[in-house]
């Protein structure tokens, strides 16, 4: 089974969220893209539902055991709104 590592970070600079929270929306996720001008590349995004109903954005890399989740954020930032509305075009 493929690993989901969350970075203790996430939690410092978004404290609304807790692990549970973004584990379910990884789990849910509905959206989800390979960020190809990130300066961080390769680099996902994905946006998924927690189980509180929330849309949460979560953006993390491919690592040897799984998925480094090194960003989490609820509500959608308008930057990723953005971003997913031009990705659809």
């Amino acid at each position: 089974m493929t690993m989901l590592e969350i970075h203790p970070r996430v939690f410092l600079r978004h404290p609304q969220l807790n692990e549970e929270d973004i584990r379910t929306a990884w789990k849910n996720s509905y959206y989800e893209a390979l960020r190809a001008d990130s300066p961080n590349y390769p680099e996902y995004l994905w946006i998924g539902a927690d189980s509180k109903g929330r849309d949460v954005e979560m953006v993390g890399t491919l690592t040897d055991d799984g998925w480094l989740i090194y960003h989490a954020n609820t509500p959608l930032s308008r930057r990723v709104r953005l971003e997913v509305e031009k990705a659809r075009r």
